[in-house]
C-alpha cells in the first residue's frame, strides 16, 4: 500500500478528478480524511528573553518613541535626493 498524503485541503471537485484520474489507470484508491492534531505552541524561547532585559530599566514608551523618530529619519532620507547615513 502507498499513501498519498496532502499538505493542504483541497475542495472536493479536485478530490473528485484526482480520484477519477487514479481509477482510469486502474489503480485502486480511496478517500479517507485524518484531521491534524496542532501541536500546542511552545513559549520557551520568549519566556528566555526576559532574563535579557533583567538589569535594564526599560519603559515601553521611550522604546516606542526612539523607533519613531529613527523611522522618521529613515522616511525623510529616503524622500530626498542625497543619502542619510
Amino acid at each position: 500500500m502507498t499513501q498519498l498524503t496532502f499538505k493542504n485541503r483541497i475542495n472536493d471537485s479536485q478530490m473528485s478528478i484526482l480520484l477519477h484520474l487514479l481509477k482510469s489507470w486502474n489503480v485502486e484508491a480511496e478517500i479517507t480524511h485524518q484531521e491534524v492534531k496542532a501541536q500546542p505552541k511552545s513559549h520557551k524561547l520568549f519566556e528566555k528573553t526576559f532574563g535579557m532585559w533583567a538589569d535594564r530599566d526599560i519603559d515601553i514608551k521611550e522604546m516606542r518613541k526612539e523607533i519613531y523618530e529613527k523611522r522618521t529619519k529613515i522616511r525623510q532620507c529616503y524622500l530626498r535626493v542625497d543619502f542619510c547615513p
